[in-house]
């Protein structure tokens, strides 16, 4: 009987150790989460039952794929993070939680499984299925390895991020302008959180020798860069409030009250932030999140053909 409950706590350790020390289930979850959304903006009706099997497609491919993301991260940096303290413990092959060559088999069936699923579900998917693999592998593989090249590997997240977009709408069924506009910005919000925390490691980054854009730069070019993003960031949000946000009551109180509370919480806490991060994060977070829930908030009330406020026709647009 001690035997048995040993072994179901090892397969549990075993689960518990892959989900966060091999692909990192945190990240996963957050990036799925976008790539959710734009499954949303790719429906084309609010009838559940015709995106059953669509959903079980994308929940289980888009789960392997940025899982891959991550864990093969992992597989490439086991060597070095195995001298780093600091990593060691979060990577369970540095650690020998997980030993390479099981490394190289999950790896090998996060590719295998969306790979399939993909080619079952759709040929269109299963070629952007095909696109999107190859990318999260470059990041971390060599040759190329873009995670060691100072802005390519910032330029990386960028494509990421309007990748998981499109995969989501897809595989619901459509790519139209919402789609486009809500992964170009993603992709611009990604941008600021690579270079953000570039910012934040720099000390630590330049100790160690790692070659980042902050210490290739220098720390004040750096952000000068991240300020740069946020403005960009903030006109990609434009055409996101003008086509979509303005048109129902619902989606324009949400930027509203997302804005003004998020504003009163970050004055709150303005100790703890310098002016730069404080507009970094307020118009980042703040008002880019509450943009992105309008917008989703906005699709499905057009989904359920709710009429709208008309206040485009002050711009022309019918």
């Amino acid at each position: 009987m001690k035997s048995m409950k040993d072994k179901n706590k090892k397969k549990e350790n075993i689960i518990f150790v892959f989900l966060t020390q091999f692909v990192r289930i945190e990240h996963v979850f957050g990036w799925s989460v976008v790539s959710f959304g734009g499954f949303i903006l790719g429906m084309t009706s609010l009838i559940l039952y015709d995106y059953l099997f669509p959903f079980i497609v994308f929940s289980i491919s888009t789960f392997c794929i940025i899982s891959f993301t991550f864990s093969i991260n992992n597989y490439y940096d086991a060597d070095s993070d195995k001298i780093n303290p600091r990593r060691k413990d979060y990577n369970a092959i540095a650690s020998g939680k997980i030993s390479k060559k099981t490394g190289i088999i999950l790896n090998i069936s996060l590719v295998i499984i969306p790979i399939i699923s993909s080619y079952i579900y759709r040929f269109d998917v299963f070629l952007l299925c095909i696109l999107f693999l190859a990318w999260m592998w470059l990041y971390s593989s060599p040759p190329l390895r873009l995670k060691s090249r100072p802005g390519l590997d910032i330029i990386w997240h960028f494509f990421a991020f309007i990748l998981i977009v499109l995969w989501g709408s897809l595989i619901a069924g459509k790519i139209s302008l919402i789609n486009w506009l809500a992964a170009i910005s993603l992709g611009a919000f990604s941008l600021i959180g690579q270079v953000e925390n570039h910012i934040y490691d720099y000390s630590s980054d330049k100790k160690t020798g790692t070659n980042t854009l902050a210490v290739k730069i220098g720390l004040e070019k750096t952000k000068k860069i991240l300020t740069i993003l946020v403005f960009f960031h903030i006109i990609l949000l434009i055409p996101l409030i003008i086509l979509y946000t303005i048109s129902y009551y619902y989606s324009i109180i949400i930027v509203v009250i997302i804005s003004i509370t998020g504003f009163i919480f970050f004055k709150y806490k303005r100790k703890e932030f310098t002016k730069q991060i404080f507009f970094v994060k307020y118009f980042t977070n703040i008002v880019g999140g509450s943009v992105y829930l309008s917008g989703l908030v906005y699709y499905i009330l057009f989904l359920l053909e709710t009429p709208t406020l008309g206040l485009l026709n002050i711009f022309g647009v019918s």
